[in-house]
């Protein structure tokens, strides 16, 4: 039975894919390891989707445990699952801390679009917005961004739905306020995973010093405006 990492452990899912590489050469190479075992470790979170180093079975027991000792694969935990009639997805995931955050699965011909959360709780106090209505709780790691797509692309492939070819960031939180955090989760997805940069689009109610920064990457990431109101006075009652 795998013990249970120490809150101190790396969160694998936070790194992006050149700090994981990094991490993996030191840690292999400190245990005098072929560093071939960095290329295993990255297939089976990127491919392999695992949520445990006992799933990564090419590598011998004693490599596991060492990992399991110094890193730790943090996938947020299903708590409900709500279908709709056409086969949208509403995930209900319970974070390390107990923090509740949702993310969407929304099925449309041959795209499989997944809506995700970039904060417990949102700062904006967006009138019409219920995640407003609780208020802000605290931004996400990059893991726990990266984990919701990881834990929906499992459920995707297992329910048969297929893979995931869109990520929007229009779930829960104002993401270009968590300026650590997304980032690294949009390097991650891309570089990582494999989505393509115009297939990831982030939402912003404008967010300004977020606009700028992402405007300034190379990646070509989809940026969408949640105007509300054309009209300043009305949307300066509902976006205040």
């Amino acid at each position: 039975m795998s013990k249970v990492s120490s809150g101190s452990n790396i969160d694998l899912l936070s790194l992006t894919p050149e700090e994981l590489r990094l991490s993996l050469e030191a840690h292999f190479l400190e245990r005098g390891q072929p560093h071939y075992r960095v290329g295993q470790v990255e297939s089976w979170l990127y491919d392999g989707l695992v949520v445990g180093f006992s799933e990564m079975t090419d590598l011998p027991l004693a490599e596991r445990t060492a990992l399991e000792d110094v890193f730790k694969i943090d996938q947020p935990v299903s708590k409900s699952v709500q279908l709709s009639q056409d086969r949208t997805v509403k995930h209900l995931w319970v974070l390390g801390d107990g923090e509740l955050i949702e993310s969407v699965l929304i099925p449309a011909g041959r795209r499989l679009t997944l809506c995700i959360s970039s904060q417990a709780g949102c700062a904006m106090a967006c009138t019409f917005c219920a995640t407003g209505w609780g208020g802000f709780k605290r931004q996400l790691t990059a893991g726990e961004i990266v984990g919701q797509y990881r834990a929906s692309q499992r459920w995707a492939l297992e329910q048969e739905y297929g893979s995931i070819t869109n990520v929007v960031f229009m779930g829960m939180g104002e993401p270009l306020a968590n300026r650590r955090s997304l980032p690294a989760s949009l390097t991650t997805l891309n570089k990582g995973y494999g989505i393509g940069a115009r297939r990831i689009t982030v939402s912003t109610v404008g967010f300004v010093p977020g606009i700028v920064a992402l405007a300034r990457r190379s990646e070509q990431f989809g940026l969408a405006f949640s105007l509300h109101s054309p009209v300043s006075e009305l949307r300066a009652e509902l976006v205040p």
